[in-house]
């Protein structure tokens, strides 16, 4: 199986969550460059690292090329399946506790939940990609 990464390595905008970990995103996506919207995604904050949250994937401005997921292991897997359903581009699943843990079960549900849409992951630091300033990592 192969699947189409372009939109996942060079990002038009991009997706970030987890706080802590967005903000880091965030941080190093300005020093880069990055010339795109980044788009924090949290249920109940209204501002991350000085840029608007959205309170979930569906009330993003559009399906998010690539996206940070800095959350815990269990809620990677729903929003893998959210992205997957928007038309995201693909995602980073920064989270560790799977096969590697002995839980080869939950990453066999992460792998369905994404369906055709690419993931780097899980247990995965991210992507840097000097030419666009897009830096998918904390």
């Amino acid at each position: 199986m192969s699947h189409d990464l372009s939109r996942l390595l060079r990002p038009r905008h991009i997706a970030v969550l987890g706080s802590g970990w967005a903000v880091n995103v965030i941080d190093q996506c300005r020093k880069m460059g990055f010339k795109g919207p980044v788009w924090p995604i949290h249920p109940t904050k209204s501002e991350i690292g000085g840029l608007r949250a959205y309170p979930s994937i569906a009330e993003l401005p559009d399906a998010p090329d690539a996206t940070f997921i800095g959350v815990n292991r269990h809620a990677t897997v729903d929003v893998v399946a959210d992205l997957a359903a928007r038309g995201a581009g693909g995602a980073i699943c920064f989270a560790s506790g799977w096969t590697e843990a002995g839980e080869p079960e939950l990453q066999a549900r992460l792998v369905e939940a994404a369906g055709d849409m690419p993931i780097l992951g899980p247990n995965c630091y991210g992507v840097i990609n000097y030419l666009d300033g897009a830096l998918l990592w904390p």
